[in-house]
């Protein structure tokens, strides 16, 4: 995977999850509350300029009460 799909990646995942946290009617700072992260972590995440690790992602399907595979994207 080059830079260039990875960036697309990340944005479409940063879509993904505000959508998500939106869809849950959460704040960012009730959602970053409820999933253990900062604020402007969460910002960085939707924005698409922060790539999330394992254990964030465990952390936001549970505040979100998802399975893991519903934050997939498809590019």
């Amino acid at each position: 995977m080059d830079a260039l799909q990875e960036e697309e990646i990340l944005k479409e995942f940063g879509k993904k999850l505000q959508k998500l946290r939106k869809a849950n009617r959460l704040s960012i700072r009730n959602f970053a509350y409820a999933a253990e992260l900062s604020v402007s972590y969460v910002q960085k995440l939707e924005a698409g300029t922060s790539n999330p690790s394992y254990t964030t992602l465990l952390k936001i399907k549970n505040a979100l009460n998802l399975e893991l595979n519903d934050l997939a994207v498809v590019i």
